[in-house]
Parts: structure tokens; C-alpha cells; sequence
């Protein structure tokens, strides 16, 4: 009888609140440290179950429309790889751009050196204390870009052939519906700010003269993805590139501008449909951001809110553990 009660009493304690709590958090630990070990194996799956998570309703409208089940994964992934195609185009082309017009913006640099040094006197600061090394300047070869870009596409390549087989599991109502139904209503939303603050931007560098607009444009676009931090991210090459041909006045307006970009978008992004996806409290995106960046490294940036969001997911299909994804959640989500 005391065994029996003993053991009941156990029970009792792993069922609790806190034994769940506790349970859970191991094992997302032994999770987490195995994702660590692999992550170079994992990166490209996780991206390509991404991938696939947000084409499946293109393909379901195609689908609905009567389109075959094969050319409506080819027309999903053939958008796909003109996507990217288009990306490593802007990518190679300004890189290369870029180098060429090195020397020139050496001297630019010079200029605004020799602007800040005249003005040090002025605010009692040693000029002497400015060092500017140009002795080593960094000049991408068309060799070096191409060969870095080869990597890429082999590593693209896994995505995508990944991705095929994913496309067609993800559309189906089992565990992966609730998930693929909040992912897509994030990035949804991310992607209406992510394309107004990347156009704005973009169509703002163009009409002041900055170089490379359209690299500059789709690098807000893209960085916009990562939650917090990643339009400050994407911010500092076109603000430096504006202070090097137009000194201080032109960075703080292209600053001006993307910050104007982001807020215009993110009111876009505000609908009333984004308050029917559950949304994770900005402290848990923090938190997850640093977490997955220190676990799977800079594709963890990208990988942060879906591989939250299904933790969340998981979570939620428990009485049990549900209260821990509640926690998660912002106030907006809750009413």
C-alpha cells in the first residue's frame, strides 16, 4: 500500500504544472543540443520544410482551379527558382559592381575623413585618434563571386529537391495544418511590411542618386524577416553608402527613410485578419531570435519565429501543455 501511494504520489507530481513544465524543458533541451550538433544538416531541411509550409496554399489554389497535382508543384517551384534566380542575379551583378567602383569610393571615404577631421578640433578631439587603414581594400573578384555563388546553388539545389517532397504532405489537414495555417498568416504580414519597406527604400535611394538602389532594396526586404533587428541590420549599408557621397546629411535621410519605409509597413501589415493568427509576445521573440541564432547560427535569424511557432503548435495540441503556450502569447492573440 505505501509502494502504491508512493508511486501515486510521483504521478502526481510529474502531472503538475511545474512537472510538465519541467519535463518539457529537458527535453527541449536534448532537442535543441542535438539541432546544435546538426545544424549543417538540418539548415537546408528546415528551410526547405519553410519553403514548402508557404507554397502549399499557391498549390492548393492551383489545385482548386483544376490544375494538374504535377503542374501545379512545378508552377509553385518554377516561381520559387525564379525568385532565387533573380536574387543571386542582384546579388552577383552589384558584388562585382561594387568592386569595381572600390577605388572610388576610397576616395570618398577620404573626403569624409578629412570633413571629420576638421570639425575634431573644433569639439576639443585629437584628430590623430581617427585611423583609416586603405592599404587593404577588399575587392571581390568575378572568380571569388562565382565560386561562392556555385556553393550557394548546390546548396539551393538540396532546398528545392527537399522541398518537392514536402509540397504535397503539407497541404493535407493532419499535424501540420495548424502549423502551416499560423506560419502562413505570419509571414503573410511580414511579407506586406517586408515589400513596403524594401520598395520605399529602394524607389527613395533611386531618386536621391545612392548607388545600388536595388541591392540595397531587396536587402531591407529580405532582412525584414527577421524580427526586431533585422531592418536596423539591413539599414547600415545604404546609410553608409549615402554618408560616402553625401556626407551626414544624406545618412540621416536615408535613415529617415527606411524608418518612414518600416512604419508605413508595418501599419500595412495591422489587419484584421493578423488578429486571428496566435502571435508570440515580443519577449519570446527576442528571446527565440538569440536562441536559434546560438543554435543553428544566421539561419536561425530566418528560422526563429517558424521553429517558435511550432514549438507553440505542439504545445497547444495538450491539455496538459497548454497553459505553457498561452504564456507565449501576446494580449492581441488572447481576445
Amino acid at each position: 500500500m505505501k509502494e502504491e501511494g508512493g508511486r501515486r504520489m510521483d504521478a502526481a507530481i510529474i502531472m503538475s504544472p511545474a512537472g510538465t513544465a519541467l519535463i518539457c524543458g529537458a527535453a527541449f533541451v536534448i532537442v535543441a543540443a542535438g539541432m546544435y550538433a546538426a545544424a549543417d544538416f538540418l539548415n537546408p531541411i528546415l528551410f526547405a520544410l519553410l519553403i514548402a509550409v508557404l507554397m502549399a496554399p499557391f498549390r492548393k489554389k492551383l489545385l482548386e482551379m483544376g490544375v494538374p497535382p504535377v503542374a501545379a508543384a512545378a508552377l509553385v517551384m518554377g516561381a520559387v527558382v525564379l525568385s532565387s534566380v533573380f536574387l543571386v542575379w542582384v546579388l552577383s551583378t552589384s558584388l562585382i559592381q561594387m568592386g569595381e567602383a572600390l577605388p572610388a569610393y576610397q576616395e570618398m571615404l577620404g573626403t569624409q575623413v578629412e570633413r571629420i577631421r576638421s570639425f575634431m578640433p573644433e569639439t576639443g578631439v585629437p584628430a590623430g585618434e581617427i585611423i583609416i587603414n586603405g592599404d587593404t581594400p577588399f575587392r571581390p573578384s568575378v572568380v571569388s563571386v562565382l565560386t561562392g555563388l556555385a556553393t550557394l546553388l548546390a546548396e539551393f539545389f538540396l532546398v528545392l529537391l527537399v522541398t518537392v517532397f514536402f509540397l504535397p504532405a503539407v497541404g493535407e489537414r493532419h499535424a501540420l495544418g495548424r502549423y502551416s495555417d499560423v506560419v502562413v498568416g505570419y509571414f503573410t504580414g511580414r511579407g506586406r511590411t517586408a515589400l513596403a519597406t524594401g520598395t520605399g527604400t529602394g524607389l527613395f535611394l533611386l531618386v536621391t542618386g545612392v548607388d545600388f538602389p536595388l541591392l540595397w532594396g531587396v536587402l531591407v526586404f529580405i532582412l525584414c524577416f527577421i524580427p526586431f533587428i533585422g531592418i536596423w541590420i539591413a539599414a547600415v549599408p545604404p546609410i553608409g553608402m549615402a554618408w560616402l557621397e553625401y556626407g551626414t546629411p544624406g545618412a540621416a535621410a536615408v535613415a529617415i527613410a527606411i524608418a518612414g519605409s518600416n512604419y508605413l509597413g508595418e501599419r500595412i501589415s495591422v489587419t484584421p485578419d493578423t488578429g486571428k493568427v496566435p502571435d508570440l509576445s515580443p519577449a519570446v521573440t527576442i528571446v527565440s531570435l538569440f536562441f536559434w541564432t546560438r543554435v543553428l547560427g544566421i539561419p536561425g535569424m530566418f528560422l526563429a519565429v517558424p521553429l517558435t511557432l511550432a514549438a507553440k503548435t505542439l504545445l497547444e495540441s495538450s491539455e496538459e501543455t497548454r497553459w505553457l503556450a498561452r504564456l507565449m502569447e501576446t494580449k492581441r492573440s488572447e481576445q
